[in-house]
């Protein structure tokens, strides 16, 4: 009797240390390591644009929204009549599209700077949708003729190819001046008839910008 106690008393000892260590060793687990390249409490955080990025993507869609606009033939958007445009504003509307023609960006910058402006919406609104259509028109154009430069100046292959590129080049220049003037002389006239409208993928693109 008494050993069968004794060897009772003893099992239980060895159970209630086996349950120590078992505590032991769960309270000293080393906790788990965050996985390489996650953030701290498993929060995904994507990499902000800078300015200048956001600018350059919204230009990218905006661009390719105009050339599927233009493709379908259409030339303007959401144009509406603004019943608070009198004459002087239509004029001036007008005014800062055609002179485009003659001496570009000045009489848009004219109307920008103005004190009177800045109380006609209608006016300030053409004016800087003309400006930047034209800074958008010149830009196209230099850019695509320093390419065509630069591209001579490789040796073999430019010369060869930059032969042909700047005949290409040459033989578009002046389409592509007479579709810019036929543009500022049609934006011009909508503007003349009391007209707010949209340049497909421009005016978008200076809405979300806040340039307009």
């Amino acid at each position: 009797m008494g050993a069968g106690m004794h060897k009772i008393k003893r099992k239980a000892r060895i159970t209630r240390g086996e349950s120590r260590g078992m505590t032991n060793e769960t309270t000293h687990q080393t906790p788990e390591q965050p996985q390489p390249g996650a953030q701290p409490g498993g929060e995904d955080k994507r990499v902000e644009q800078t300015p200048v990025e956001r600018m350059a993507s919204t230009a990218y869609a905006q661009a390719g929204e105009a050339a599927d606009a233009f493709r379908r033939g259409e030339l303007m958007q959401q144009s509406t009549v603004d019943p608070l445009a009198d004459g002087d504003d239509r004029l001036i509307a007008l005014l800062s599209y055609v002179t485009q023609l003659i001496l570009p960006v000045i009489m848009p910058i004219i109307v920008l700077v103005s004190e009177s402006s800045k109380k006609r919406p209608f006016q300030r609104y053409h004016a800087v949708q003309s400006l930047a259509l034209v800074l958008i028109f010149w830009a196209i154009f230099l850019v695509a003729g320093m390419a065509v430069t630069v591209f001579q100046f490789i040796p073999v292959l430019g010369w060869l190819l930059g032969w042909l590129a700047g005949l290409v080049f040459f033989c578009l220049t002046p389409m592509y001046f007479i579709a810019g003037i036929g543009l500022l002389l049609y934006y011009g006239y909508q503007a003349y008839q009391g007209r707010r409208f949209a340049i497909p993928g421009l005016t978008s693109f200076l809405k979300d910008q806040g340039w307009l």
